[in-house]
């Protein structure tokens, strides 16, 4: 059937179009709806009209989107989440919860196909994500992804706690666990991944002890697992300074998150 399209119904046509389609799809969806209409000789004389207007409107929608597009690019986008002690979220951001706060944000509708995610978002962080907003305008937004439980709780956290993660001990690149209790140790890891891939520090050192310990054998089970999700992208046993020695190499495991 060809009818004349009154609306943009994008991907299949713009206002003015005129297209053959399914009999179904335009007596059950286009033309109830008022989308399109007949192709009759009378409504094809206001096609060319219909088109003027639709390229009007697809020009001023392009430079709306392009400013929001350079707005987004330029002011990271935060979004707040809740997660366990760890940093560790419950469940994943999803391409859905983004296209949300991107609507939310700029007061239009954003589909979240739209969002195109390259990698699970399982841990606080930051992170770099292309988004299509229009045919014509894409761009990469950075997206901020915080905890609301325990945001507040990193800013009054103590030097002196035996579990603290402080600034101090991610700018040093490694935390020394002899002290800490197993699950303790475990459940920071992923803590310590999110704020070392929010800071841009390539690797990290956990020095864990050596021998057949539960503490050294955990964190390493752990460091696996976080590699088969997609947490860490590497880890390995024993230093990356040079060191070889034997005792370095069983008392020390390293990962890195970029």
């Amino acid at each position: 059937m060809k009818v004349l399209f009154l609306e943009d119904e994008l991907p299949t046509a713009r206002a003015g179009d005129i297209r053959e389609v399914k009999n179904g799809f335009a007596r059950n969806y286009l033309i109830p709806r008022g989308i399109a209409v007949l192709a009759t000789e009378h409504q094809l004389r206001r096609a060319e009209k219909l088109r003027a207007e639709a390229e009007e409107r697809r020009l001023r929608e392009l430079n709306e989107w392009r400013d929001i597009a350079a707005e987004l690019a330029e002011n990271p986008v935060e979004l707040t989440v809740r997660t366990g002690p760890t940093g560790r979220l419950y469940g994943s951001v999803t391409n859905t919860m983004i296209a949300a706060r991107l609507s939310e944000l700029t007061g239009r509708t954003i589909e979240r196909k739209r969002v195109r995610m390259q990698e699970q978002i399982r841990i606080v962080g930051t992170y770099r994500l292309p988004v299509r907003f229009m045919e014509e305008i894409d761009a990469t937004i950075t997206l901020n992804v915080v905890s609301e439980d325990v945001v507040e709780a990193e800013d009054e956290e103590s030097t002196t706690d035996q579990y603290a993660i402080t600034d101090e001990i991610l700018a040093s690149g490694e935390i020394d666990m002899h002290a800490w209790e197993e699950p303790q140790a475990v459940d920071a890891l992923a803590l310590i991944a999110g704020r070392i891939l929010a800071r841009n520090i390539p690797q990290f050192r956990v020095i864990h002890g050596k021998g057949e310990g539960k503490l050294r054998q955990s964190v390493r089970d752990r460091l696996n697992e976080m590699k088969t999700e997609g947490t860490v992208i590497l880890w390995g046993p024993g230093r990356t300074d040079g060191d070889t020695d034997a005792d370095s190499l069983e008392a020390v495991s390293w990962f890195t998150v970029s």
